[in-house]
């Protein structure tokens, strides 16, 4: 490996999102690869060197930052139906930890993967990244709060820089052709300009604390780009109703994309709790 290249580690290396990123720019940064024990195949492995540890206990993260540029953290429970006891361990104790071992190894620069979920309680026009959080499910909620604890650290802790990304539907691009894809066309984050964004936020000079919407050029997107475009030069090039078939764009147009779903966490507590 070159020595002088800028050195990423990413949580969740064995995720889609993380793959994707560390297929595509092998060649440009040295990766530190961070996930569970097992989860990481044997083409992976070969993309950078391996960190196998629980995130939950932060003994385990005790020197790994040390001399790493950009700490890409996409570890964490992803489905909006998962409940409390499911999300702590990841999305809370462990978003704590490696913002606590990025402040204590000082690396200079924190990218968070939030969710398009902080703001789907809203029901109606284009949401900004200066609108007030509304999440409408505990996946989201977890979000808010690793968003919030960026800013602690950004403003109480010393730490740098810390981005956080609402990332909408990442898929890859043949699945919006599917009959069921209507969930995701006004999120859709193509992997190439996911892989884009963060090359472009990787680069950056900016400090401080920065939440950044992050979809593909959707025709009926839900969430603005604007901020993205003017301040770090972001032009997605994919439309998610462009590659679906015609027939998502009738569907959105009539409001068609309802993306609540059937159980939100904390809903089956309730049902416990009421004896259900």
């Amino acid at each position: 490996m070159t020595p002088d290249r800028h050195r990423v580690l990413v949580t969740g290396a064995a995720g889609s999102i993380a793959t994707a990123f560390v297929r595509a720019t092998a060649d440009e940064y040295e990766f530190t690869l961070l996930d569970l024990p097992g989860t990481l195949d044997a083409e992976q492995r070969a993309l950078g060197s391996v960190v196998e540890v629980d995130l939950a206990d932060i003994s385990n993260l005790r020197g790994v930052m040390d001399g790493i540029d950009t700490v890409l953290h996409l570890a964490g429970q992803r489905s909006p139906s998962t409940l409390w006891e499911d999300l702590l361990p990841a999305n809370i104790v462990g978003t704590y930890n490696v913002v606590a071992a990025a402040v204590a190894a000082k690396v200079p620069r924190v990218i968070y993967a939030s969710s398009v979920h902080t703001v789907t309680g809203y029901t109606d026009g284009q949401i900004r990244e200066s609108d007030p959080v509304q999440p409408d499910d505990l996946y989201g909620v977890t979000k808010c709060f690793g968003e919030a604890l960026g800013a602690f650290a950004v403003s109480a802790e010393d730490l740098r820089s810390f981005v956080a990304l609402r990332i909408g539907a990442f898929q890859d691009p043949a699945k919006l052709a599917a009959p069921d894809a209507g969930w995701m066309l006004r999120d859709y984050l193509a992997p190439d300009d996911f892989v884009d964004m963060l090359g472009l936020l990787i680069t950056s000079d900016r400090q401080g604390f920065d939440i950044y919407n992050a979809t593909s050029a959707n025709r009926f997107g839900r969430l603005s780009m604007t901020k993205a475009a003017e301040e770090l030069g972001f032009v997605p090039r994919s439309d998610a109703f462009a590659i679906a078939s015609p027939f998502a764009t009738a569907i959105a147009e009539v409001g068609g994309l309802d993306d609540r779903p059937a159980l939100s966490g904390m809903r089956a507590d309730v049902a416990r709790l009421r004896g259900h």
